[in-house]
């Protein structure tokens, strides 16, 4: 299957994202659960078990004091991404489409590649998790030094409160998405015509 070169995710979308995950980090739980229940019936519509799961997996993550955003984000579906995206006015121009897809075909729910902006930002909040914030790394894009340990720990909070307060974090962003070179590509539209080969 031939993968298509994708344009970058502006620079404004990405802060945006970590913005919007931070202050879902700092509610409390029921407020979070409120603002979960706002995405959900773009996703689930009225299916109740599928309501209940995707509540319990967001209670798991959010009963730690640490609010593990990028573990709850990194274990959604794709297409839950995408809706949670459009819920904080971060828009694809595939994203109708996939959706659509995606929940008319089980085979691309779980193995279609999802559109530009929502995989690229899949791929970032993944570096946030895999990742500490090293020297090494900052010296290369010239960036101040963390002197807190905890603060260097590899999460999506620590990496986005970090980027937040950047001056330019564009072309730090832009490496941390491109570190693993499928982030470079696009998924390929035939298959929401053709289905699997």
């Amino acid at each position: 299957m031939m993968k298509l070169p994708i344009t970058p995710i502006p620079v404004e979308d990405i802060i945006l994202f970590i913005e919007s995950y931070r202050n879902l980090e700092k509610m409390p739980l029921e407020d979070g659960f409120a603002h979960l229940r706002a995405i959900t019936p773009s996703i689930l519509g009225e299916n109740e078990e599928d309501l209940k799961e995707l509540r319990q997996h967001f209670r798991n993550h959010w009963y730690s004091k640490n609010r593990a955003f990028g573990q709850f984000y990194l274990n959604l579906s794709h297409y839950r991404q995408v809706y949670l995206l459009n819920h904080w006015n971060i828009f694809d121009w595939q994203d109708e489409e996939y959706t659509g897809t995606c929940l008319r075909n089980p085979f691309v729910r779980v193995a279609g590649r999802p559109p530009a902006k929502a995989f690229q930002l899949h791929q970032l909040v993944k570096f946030f998790e895999n990742h500490g914030i090293s020297q090494d790394l900052l010296d290369q894009f010239s960036l101040p030094p963390i002197d807190d340990f905890d603060k260097r720990f590899g999460n999506a909070t620590n990496w986005g409160d970090y980027v937040l307060t950047l001056t330019d974090p564009e072309p730090l962003l832009r490496y941390l998405i491109e570190y693993e070179r499928e982030a470079g590509y696009d998924f390929d539209p035939s298959i929401l015509q053709n289905g699997p080969e």
